[in-house]
């Protein structure tokens, strides 16, 4: 085995991966958890294992480091609509949970900020294809919510489907897979991870792939689309490149310790990738004739709880990000969760999550969740203010706009997009013929009166903010939709 650094990759490959890299992280956790600021006492607070939240190492102090909501589950439900055809948009289980994340290559230098729209993600549940089509978005797949270029919303665009793995895994193109882990860069391939242990037909012949193996479709075994998603894939391409006992090494090697302050022996199932830009390269041949340049990955395991992160670098190591080590030492007491933005459980027993899924990229959060999704109205209406949306704004002053039902299809609401607009937060707006109010953000958060509800009233209410950042640009929150029944 040799190891070289990664600025020995060729620059092509290096700008395209750098375009989509970033100090900041994406991530999603096991379980509920709580953000470490508290998030001003808002609704914004209760991280859930079915939204995005992001690590901005890049924006503030470290002493203020928090995991904050960015892509809520409202979020994705008003872009992918009526998803399951029960007349109600909003689903609190839908996805089940995110598995998987990872940031598309951006194809343009003016390229902006990471935002819902650009992330693709693996659900542990399939979303409903009533307005997406088949196949929709199944846990064998990574893909993304957009507006397709018919001008259909709720449409997926993968970026590799469930047949594509299989057909690397050397399996029937219709066996169900679920994809517990993925990270991507031109030049290297494709990692992943599975959620169950599999019998496969790989490069260096049968094998059985653990659920904490780590695995890569080689990119010569690859054929792109022009931004860089998965249009085909060579048949039994995939070659371990880590074992499970592998994993289960360098976890040991790490000397991490999960929640309860113990020494993490193994890995169990390997739960999240990047790749480390910090790192080398290695070369790794999983058998006679199979040659793999594989850079070091940053990696997170089931075992550890209190959300700490480790990478493959030296065998082994606690990841350090621009904020310290991810993780607390063996010895040192327990992984709390603090170093991953979360709130521990109390001051000696860490949070119970691991970290589900992560991406390393550029972020600017805008988000905002109202306190009620579903509100019921009693006889005589609701008056101004009855219900209350919060919104989390690096912004100064947010203007509230509102889109009734009555202007929407019963499916999924239009968006649009503004052709010169370089999104540094959301970039599209849900169709706003009416204007509500304005909110003033005080130490990053704000929180706003919805209308007046009158008697009788029905149906879907999207709300967005606006924001004018400077003179001559602004920035839009994700959307949210408040069902009245």
């Amino acid at each position: 085995m040799t190891r070289s650094t990664l600025s020995l990759l060729s620059p092509l490959c290096l700008a395209a991966a750098a375009a989509a890299q970033g100090p900041d992280f994406l991530l999603t956790y096991s379980q509920p958890e709580l953000t470490l600021s508290g998030s001003a006492g808002t609704v914004l607070r209760f991280l859930y294992p079915n939204e995005v939240c992001n690590l901005e190492w890049s924006n503030g102090p470290c002493s203020s480091l928090s995991a904050e909501k960015w892509a809520p589950r409202t979020c994705y439900h008003t872009m992918a609509g009526d998803e399951d055809g029960d007349g109600q948009w909003w689903e609190p289980g839908i996805f089940g949970t995110i598995d998987a994340l990872m940031e598309g290559v951006a194809t343009t230098p003016a390229a902006g900020l990471a935002n819902a729209r650009t992330v693709f993600f693996s659900p542990s549940v399939a979303m409903g294809t009533s307005v997406s089509g088949a196949p929709g978005l199944r846990p064998g797949d990574v893909g993304r919510i957009i507006r397709d270029v018919n001008f259909n919303d709720g449409q997926v665009e993968h970026f590799m489907r469930q047949e594509q793995f299989n057909q690397a895994l050397g399996l029937p193109l219709n066996t169900p897979i679920d994809i517990d882990a993925i990270a991507f860069a031109p030049g290297f391939g494709v990692f992943f991870s599975l959620d169950q242990d599999t019998p496969a037909l790989l490069t260096c012949g049968p094998t059985f792939v653990q659920d904490g193996a780590i695995l890569c479709v080689p990119d010569f075994a690859i054929t792109y689309t022009w931004d860089f998603r998965v249009a085909s894939v060579w048949p039994n391409s995939a070659q371990v490149v880590y074992t499970e006992a592998q994993v289960d090494a360098m976890v040991v090697g790490a000397g991490i310790t999960n929640r309860f302050g113990n020494c993490i022996p193994n890995a169990i199932d390997t739960e999240a990738l990047e790749i480390d830009w910090n790192g080398a390269i290695q070369v790794i041949t999983p058998c006679s004739g199979a040659v793999l340049q594989v850079p070091d990955l940053i990696f997170t395991t089931e075992t550890m709880t209190g959300a700490g992160v480790c990478t493959t670098a030296g065998g082994g190591t606690i990841y350090n990000g621009l904020c310290g080590p991810a993780a607390t030492n063996c010895g040192s007491g327990p992984t709390l969760g603090w170093q991953m933005g979360i709130q521990p459980t109390n001051a000696t027993l860490g949070a119970p999550s691991y970290v589900n899924a992560l991406a390393s990229t550029r972020t600017l959060r805008y988000s905002m969740e109202p306190q009620q999704h579903v509100v019921n109205v009693p006889p005589g209406g609701l008056p101004m203010g009855s219900q209350m949306v919060d919104v989390s704004s690096p912004f100064a002053t947010n203007f509230v706009f509102w889109t009734p039902s009555a202007f929407l299809p019963s499916t999924v609401t239009p968006s649009a997009t503004l052709p010169w607009a370089v999104p540094l937060c959301f970039p599209d707006f849900f169709l706003w013929p009416n204007f509500w109010t304005s909110c003033n953000t005080v130490g990053g958060f704000s929180q706003w009166p919805m209308v007046p509800i009158p008697n009788g009233f029905t149906g879907k209410v999207v709300f967005q903010c606006l924001a004018f950042p400077s003179s001559g640009s602004w920035e839009l929150s994700t959307p949210i939709t408040v069902e009245f029944q």
